[in-house]
This record gives C-alpha cells, sequence and structure tokens, in this order.
C-alpha cells in the first residue's frame, strides 16, 4: 500500500477493549472488579484503562463503587447494551465523512456541480452510515456473549 493510500474508517482498540471490560464484569455476577483487576486480565496499563473506563462510566454503561471492595459494575443489564453504544461512548458520535472543503478549491469554476456532486456523496455517506449504526444497535453484547459461549459460563 502507497504512503498516500487512504485509510478506511477503523474502530480503535480501545472500542474492543471496552467490550472485553464489559465481558469481564459482567462475569462477575454484581461483584465489582477493580481497575487493577482490569488493568492485569488485560495487560495495560492503569492509567490508560482508566481513560477507558471513564468513557463507560460518562456513557452510563458501567458505574463505579466506591470503598475497599468497590470496583466497576454495570450500570444496565447487558441485554441492554448495543455495540453501537459501546462504539459511541469510545469514538463518539461524530459523522464518518466531514468534507475537507478539497473539491471546492481543486474546482473552483465549477461551483454549481461540485454543490450537486458534494450533495450526492454527502447522502450517500450519510446513508452508509445510518446502515451501519442501525446495524451495530440490533446487537446487544449480551447476544455476542451468548453466541460465543452457547450455554458455557464466562
Amino acid at each position: 500500500m502507497d504512503d498516500w493510500s487512504i485509510v478506511p474508517v477503523r474502530l480503535s482498540t480501545a472500542t474492543e477493549q471496552a467490550c472485553c471490560i464489559l465481558a469481564l464484569i459482567a462475569s462477575r455476577n454484581l461483584s465489582p472488579i477493580t481497575n487493577a483487576e482490569l488493568s492485569e486480565r488485560m495487560a495495560v496499563s492503569p492509567s490508560y484503562l482508566a481513560k477507558i473506563t471513564r468513557r463507560l462510566v460518562v456513557a452510563e454503561l458501567i458505574s463505579s463503587e466506591p470503598g475497599a471492595k468497590g470496583g466497576f459494575v454495570l450500570a444496565r443489564p447487558m441485554r441492554l447494551i448495543t455495540l453501537l453504544m459501546v462504539v459511541e461512548a469510545i469514538e463518539g458520535d461524530e459523522p464518518f465523512f466531514q468534507p475537507a472543503g478539497i473539491v471546492e478549491r481543486v474546482f473552483k469554476n465549477r461551483r454549481r456541480a461540485v454543490e450537486k456532486g458534494m450533495s450526492v456523496v454527502q447522502e450517500k455517506m450519510h446513508e452508509a452510515e445510518l446502515a451501519w449504526r442501525r446495524s451495530l444497535s440490533s446487537v446487544t453484547i449480551q447476544e455476542i456473549i451468548d453466541d460465543a459461549l452457547k450455554g458455557e459460563m464466562l
């Protein structure tokens, strides 16, 4: 791949780690799990992990229980947490396609054609993004765990 090649939209590894955090918390049967334990199990630094758990707390997917026996617990049942909720908690909900004005600069003398063309591009990108979001919102973390385990314990 050339250096100038376009890189497709990608989710960060933090999204996968967030899904893993949720699965680990769910496996505790309501018993809180500490940041230190999550860090050790996932082999990532506590400070990095704190950034991910903070986003999950802000999104109200997990909550933090204070005290000596405190830690993280689910803020809602896994059957109510969708993949889209996790992705948005970690990656945000900004649109994928945000024109930078390149076409306008390249085709300065074709303003009307550029406006029409960019309108079509934005519409198609928006349609694709909506389909992607609909798909992610139709799958819960619980369904993924159930499918992966097929009756085994987490």
